[in-house]
């Protein structure tokens, strides 16, 4: 009866060492989401980008695939909210997660849609792991300008471009606001 007690539980052990794992990831996902994030990647080109070099900014950083289809009908509405709110302080980041692989097929993609923010790979899906270990694509982290997470974003279906755009919005006008407070701008608040 012995032998049969610990085959029985061995299902028992497995899906108790899973549930374990789980949780640890998502303690992990969760302390990625606590504090100032910062992750450091390299461009298409070699050059590392550090993440916690753009403090000061209102970063949104996208996690895409060249072969996700709402990675597509994404990137271009974040390629047009980049170039209209780039000089308000807003970085776009779009982190690719291809295999190494696929490297080759990454430029011609980000050049076909003329991208203009940066791009940085994540070829092991290390720095995608920590944010979002169910690796939903698109995936994308709101920061503020301190670097503390804001909000993060699953998937993209049509009309999400216009919450995203409030949310961002709404961080920079902060900012601005903030600035014109410390300008002493006639209408902004004043400490007394």
């Amino acid at each position: 009866m012995g032998d049969r007690d610990a085959l029985a539980s061995a299902p028992c052990r497995r899906a108790g060492r899973a549930a374990v794992i789980g949780f640890l990831l998502l303690g992990l996902a969760a302390a990625a989401g606590a504090g100032q994030q910062d992750f450091k990647l390299k461009d298409m080109d070699g050059n590392a980008f550090r993440l916690a070099d753009h403090r000061g900014e209102v970063v949104y950083v996208t996690f895409w695939a060249t072969w996700c289809v709402p990675c597509r009908r994404e990137l271009p509405l974040l390629e047009s909210m980049y170039a209209e709110l780039k000089d308000r302080g807003l970085l776009v980041i779009g982190v690719n997660t291809d295999p190494a692989a696929n490297k080759s097929k990454i430029k011609p993609f980000v050049n076909q849609y003329k991208f203009s923010f940066p791009t940085v790979l994540d070829p092991d899906n290390n720095v995608h792991d920590t944010y979002n270990p169910t690796r939903e694509l698109p995936y994308g982290l709101l920061i503020d300008r301190e670097g503390n997470l804001h909000k993060t974003y699953a998937g993209y279906r049509t009309g999400d471009e216009e919450l995203l755009r409030e949310d961002i919005l709404k961080l920079l006008g902060d900012a601005e606001g903030a600035a014109g407070a410390a300008a002493g701008e006639p209408g902004a608040a004043q400490d007394e």
